[in-house]
């Protein structure tokens, strides 16, 4: 049974966007002030038992005030209204919504079969009060065979005329005195206690059995068995009590209270207590002046008892809260492109006036970033008229012919066995306007292959540029809340009721809103951080002591500030905040296809599985258990460690209509890695050779292609082939100078120079 299809029911049928939970609880209930539903996790099949329910408590919504109902704190009334009250929303949402007519009437017949009223093998007509004979007959839409009694059918009209539930609170109170008045009369009958009611209601008075009860227990004065007063004694006297008093909360103080005190309680006392709730008993449960027990509906009792049957105990019950709103004012962990270059500029003009060796090492810088985008400009700009030509071609594609209504002359001498003799004229549809935004993975493990991610990002950045796609590039870490306390704790708005995430840092290290000039200078930032990373972290460590002068430079690298370090992975984070920027950033630019394209190396981090504003405690073993369910904006789902990622993708894939596009950095190539994004096998062979097929494909490509929930494409890429290629015919020894074979070697440069800008090749096949 789909629990997300049955909430849309709810929603559907109550008129607004309720809240719909399911638990494990015994029954279903609305709290009609917070408007949240919350329905039982049944094992129960029957779709029309489901609907039933639902459609109840939907009425709940529409039409019970909840202050009133709250207001009811006499037992027997609150049954009586409870029953009549059904009664009227019932008739309400069945003239509503006349397709829930026979949910009820099938759902009835499920649950009679189930006996979950207490009716089998008894006789409805002699067993029954009024209470539960309108109860039936409401719940069975008017197909039990009753024999109403002319004062029957006069309370009947009554409940059936029933408008408002203030006229349900009237009724409810004239019908139960009027059913204690006609109790009374009867209990004056000798051969009462053998009467049906009283035995269906449990109205005998049984009080000799207790007298009994207490000969057994007193004896002689001195106690059977233990031959002493002991704390059985007053076990024994509370059970009693509990009997008697029906679960009656006084009475339950009253027995905390004697079981705090002194254990040698004397019999006297026993026996004193046993008098007052004997008193207490007399007088009735619901406080009346008689001898008789409660008068609760003893049919709407045994459907609400009953119910716990149709649980499906076995679920392990979830948690509900929704996800936080990020916080994108200037007090929240979104750094802007503008405070990003600000930061990196003032910490290279300090380390200009501190440092000697650093001078040499923005020189070296400047040589190497001009290098690097000198030898990768011929390759994006002929990319860029591949893209150019595919784009026109797939327009020419779905170019449509259109007669014009003017005669072509040329076709005019055909008129005689040819009708269409008329100019056409064809129509190209205009381009869609692309973006794309993209998440940099700026954790930790991304240290040895950061430099060349960062080159591949650079081409991707430079052929937006120059195709005019707007984009914007942000990269991800944690480091900002361990550097900056005032605005660690201020990455989301936290609610009561919001799951709680840990803070983080996202940086908008590239925009489409930069000049040329600040561009250039974001880029070779980021080249310069990269190459920071890339001196300290991996094998290529350059020497300090190494003579070679760029080496020297190299070493001289200034750094970058802390708050812009390598950290954790806060992926699901980030992806929470894309859920705000992805639209703004649609409409900023009138964007009709929009990519969003994340590049990381490994999973997100854990959501923590607390509740704000409330003191769950997340490892407990009943909290541990439970699924948790998240609700972003108009989406809501079960999230784990293992699939609240792509939960996250596929709710940006539907909410905002993006192409999802994950690239996988592998460092270290492992079986497992391919292996496990092979589904679709026969049997451990065909696995096997899928697996072989897509090793030599990563090899030969550098990129492979595999599906992943909640990404359109999602390609692994072969960390140790990450890196630029570059090409100069210059250096390049020619055995034959033929022309052949310039030209098998400069074909066989370009397709490795194309291969080697794997993120940006990939891209321009998805949104040509």
């Amino acid at each position: 049974m789909n629990l997300e299809v049955k909430s849309n029911l709810a929603k559907l049928l109550a008129n607004e966007n309720i809240t719909i939970q399911h638990n494990n609880v015994k029954t279903a209930s609305f709290d009609v002030k917070n408007r949240v539903l919350t329905l039982p996790i049944f094992k129960e099949k029957s779709g029309d038992v489901y609907d039933m329910l639902i459609a109840h408590e939907c009425a709940h919504a529409l039409w019970t005030p909840y202050e009133q109902w709250q207001g009811i704190d006499n037992a027997e009334l609150r049954s009586y209204v409870n029953v009549l009250e059904d009664c009227r929303i019932d008739l309400l949402i069945q003239a509503k919504y006349p397709g829930v007519v026979r949910n009820y009437q099938n759902g009835f017949d499920i649950l009679e079969k189930q006996n979950f009223f207490g009716i089998t093998g008894k006789d409805i007509n002699k067993e029954f009060m009024i209470i539960d004979k309108i109860n039936l007959r409401s719940k069975s839409l008017q197909r039990m065979p009753f024999i109403f009694t002319p004062e029957d059918n006069l309370w009947l009209a009554k409940v059936d005329a029933l408008k408002t539930f203030d006229d349900v609170l009237v009724l409810a109170k004239e019908l139960l005195d009027w059913q204690k008045e006609q109790v009374e009369q009867m209990q004056k009958l000798p051969d009462f206690d053998s009467h049906p009611l009283a035995q269906s209601y449990d109205l005998a008075d049984d009080e000799d059995d207790f007298d009994d009860y207490d000969d057994e227990q007193d004896g002689d004065g001195n106690g059977e068995g233990n031959g002493s007063d002991t704390k059985e004694s007053d076990d024994d006297a509370d059970e009693i009590n509990d009997y008697n008093n029906f679960g009656d909360q006084k009475a339950d103080d009253e027995k905390d209270s004697n079981q705090s005190g002194d254990n040698g309680q004397s019999k006297e006392d026993i026996k004193s207590n046993e008098a007052k709730e004997s008193d207490r008993f007399a007088k009735g449960a619901g406080g009346n002046d008689g001898s008789m027990k409660q008068l609760k509906s003893i049919t709407d009792d045994s459907f609400t008892q009953k119910q716990e049957e149709l649980q499906d105990k076995k679920s392990r019950g979830f948690r509900y809260g929704k996800i936080p709103t990020p916080n994108l004012g200037k007090d929240g962990n979104l750094t802007s492109w503008k405070t990003f270059l600000s930061d990196m500029e003032k910490y290279k003009v300090k380390n200009l006036k501190g440092y000697s060796g650093t001078k040499s090492y923005v020189e070296y810088l400047d040589r190497e970033f001009k290098k690097f985008t000198k030898e990768n400009k011929k390759t994006v700009m002929y990319l860029v008229k591949e893209f150019e030509m595919k784009k026109a071609a797939t327009a020419y594609k779905r170019a449509s012919t259109d007669k014009t209504g003017i005669i072509d002359p040329l076709k005019l001498p055909q008129y005689q066995y040819n009708e269409d003799i008329f100019k056409k004229l064809t129509i190209i549809p205009d381009g869609k306007n692309h973006g794309m935004m993209m998440l940099l993975d700026w954790s930790g493990s991304m240290s040895d292959v950061l430099f060349n991610t960062v080159k591949q990002l650079i081409n991707l950045v430079e052929f937006c540029r120059k195709v005019n796609i707007p984009f914007e590039v942000y990269f991800f870490t944690s480091e900002r809340s361990r550097y900056d306390e005032e605005k660690s704790t201020k990455g989301f708005n936290h609610k009561n009721g919001d799951w709680f995430f840990e803070d983080f840092h996202l940086v908008n290290c590239l925009s489409h809103r930069m000049n040329k000039k600040q561009a250039d200078l974001a880029l070779k930032t980021l080249f310069h951080m990269g190459m920071y990373f890339d001196d300290r972290y991996t094998w290529n460590r350059r020497n300090a002591f190494d003579q070679d002068a760029d080496a020297l430079a190299a070493s001289n690298n200034y750094g970058i500030p802390n708050k812009y370090y390598l950290g954790n992975t806060p992926l699901n984070e980030s992806l929470i905040y894309m859920d705000k920027l992805i639209p703004m950033f649609r409409k900023k630019y009138g964007i009709e296809k929009m990519t969003f394209i994340t590049l990381t190396d490994g999973a997100g981090n854990s959501p923590r599985g607390k509740i704000f504003g409330t003191n769950i405690d997340s490892y407990s073993d009943e909290e541990y258990y439970r699924q948790k369910v998240y609700q972003i904006g108009k989406s809501k789902f079960v999230g784990s460690y293992g699939d609240f990622t792509s939960n996250l993708l596929s709710h940006l894939q539907k909410e905002h209509k993006c192409n999802v596009i994950g690239f996988y950095v592998i460092k270290r190539v492992k079986r497992w890695d391919i292996e496990k994004y092979i589904n679709n096998y026969k049997d451990y062979s065909d696995k096997i050779n899928q697996y072989n097929k897509l090793r030599k494909e990563l090899t030969r490509d550098k990129a492979i292609a595999v599906n992943a929930d909640g990404y359109n494409k999602f390609f692994i890429l072969d960390g140790k082939k990450l890196a630029v290629e570059s090409f100069d015919m210059g250096n390049v020894e020619v055995k034959k100078g033929t022309p052949s074979e310039l030209k098998r070697i400069f074909g066989k440069s370009m397709a490795n120079r194309l291969v080697s800008r794997v993120v940006l090749n990939k891209f321009i096949k998805e949104v040509a």
